[in-house]
């Protein structure tokens, strides 16, 4: 099969020449997987030169169909030959699959949108309720474990371990996001992420120490890099602390550019020396850090919260030049996101819970030449709203 793409913007035109069977639908769903990833979310196949269309076949474009239909796109099928417009007209797929040469270029904007803009990056903002505020709590490292259960409006950032019973959960507590009742962990004991749906009544997490937050979001904004270097997360965050002229909760799902972080090598149960005051040595073998920014091209999804140094909140530290943060950053298979303003608990379920989990960590900012880094993302979802009794 021959495949030819002409991308302007969000909406490409793909023309293919051959069959699309078991030898090439692997191909052409990587290829169209590829435009998604370059931010097309309208796609329009020209498929006069399509000669044949397998079972196999129409399952790959249905699936790619329901793809773009999740993220607010369109996947449609023009000027088929009449071998495929036979195969399509008995499968009863044409209002599925296929679209006139007229419906080509239909996109699809935000409503009741402005302009939001930062360092790197443009996009546009909506408010979603004017009124929404969130509230945060820093629970302290203790040596008796919290129980704690997510809900649709809680964010939780932190130390947690997944357990039945808060003896279980000793020796085991890493790096934690929970969103929306999608709770992840990074076990000390175990190379893989771990993570449970709180959706449900499940049984709680077991939480050493972190922020609790709990509130709808404010704001939400789909943004994109100048260019294809990305766009720093610190720039993100100052921009929606700029915002609200205080500190924010906030969240972030977008197409990764590099993540950076650290994430706890042994349980923070055992530590019995505060980090602030170890040596380089002591440190790194307490904790586990990227190295380099990792897991490009995959999706991410970062929350905490955030704030100017001389705010008033609990639990914020020195994250980036004129930012004080508590963020962590979840890296997951890559999966198209919306632009239309989609509920953060919706799009944190998706990712935590449908998708293979990378890792996870602790965000840091760190722009010195030998320094840890800066994360990046090409593309985004933000959300965020004002954190009540954060005075700046």
């Amino acid at each position: 099969m021959r495949i030819e793409v002409h991308q302007q913007g969000r909406s490409a035109r793909v023309t293919v020449d051959g069959r699309l069977d078991a030898a090439w639908t692997d191909t052409f769903a990587a290829r169209m997987d590829e435009l998604v990833r370059a931010g097309a979310d309208t796609i329009v196949v020209d498929a006069a030169r399509l000669g044949f269309l397998s079972s196999l076949g129409i399952r790959c474009l249905i699936t790619l169909s329901q793809r773009m239909r999740a993220i607010g796109g369109s996947f449609r099928l023009c000027d088929p030959s009449d071998p495929v417009r036979e195969i399509i007209d008995l499968a009863r797929l044409g209002p599925v699959l296929l679209v006139s040469v007229g419906g080509v270029g239909a996109t699809t904007t935000l409503a009741s949108n402005a302009a939001f803009h930062g360092d790197g990056f443009t996009g546009e903002r909506r408010v979603l309720d004017p009124h929404a505020q969130a509230r945060a709590e820093s629970i302290e490292p203790s040596s008796a474990p919290h129980a704690w259960r997510g809900g649709a409006s809680t964010i939780f950032v932190g130390h947690a371990a997944l357990a039945s019973a808060a003896t279980d959960a000793r020796g085991r507590f890493g790096e934690c996001l929970g969103i929306g009742g999608a709770l992840a962990v990074q076990p000390v004991d175990s190379p893989e992420p771990d993570f449970m749906d709180q959706g449900s009544g499940a049984m709680p997490a077991w939480i050493h120490a972190g922020l609790d937050v709990s509130g709808a979001m404010r704001h939400f904004a789909h943004i994109e890099a100048n260019d294809d270097r990305g766009m720093l997360v610190s720039a993100i965050v100052r921009a929606c602390v700029a915002a609200e002229q205080g500190p924010v909760a906030m969240a972030i799902a977008g197409l990764c550019a590099g993540l950076c972080g650290a994430s706890a090598r042994t349980s923070p149960d055992g530590w019995t020396t505060p980090l602030e005051v170890l040596d380089g040595d002591a440190v790194r073998k307490r904790l586990r850090f990227t190295g380099e920014p990792s897991w490009v091209g995959d999706s991410v999804l970062i929350a905490g919260i955030a704030g100017a140094p001389e705010c008033d909140v609990p639990g914020l530290v020195p994250w980036s030049e004129g930012v004080h943060a508590h963020l962590h950053g979840l890296a997951c298979a890559f999966r198209a996101l919306p632009r239309a303003a989609t509920p953060l608990a919706t799009v944190a379920r998706q990712l935590v819970l449908e998708q293979p989990i990378r890792g996870i960590v602790h965000l840091i900012d760190d722009p010195r030449p030998n320094g840890a880094g800066q994360s990046k993302v090409r593309r985004a979802c933000v959300w965020w709203s004002p954190l009540a009794g954060g005075a700046q």
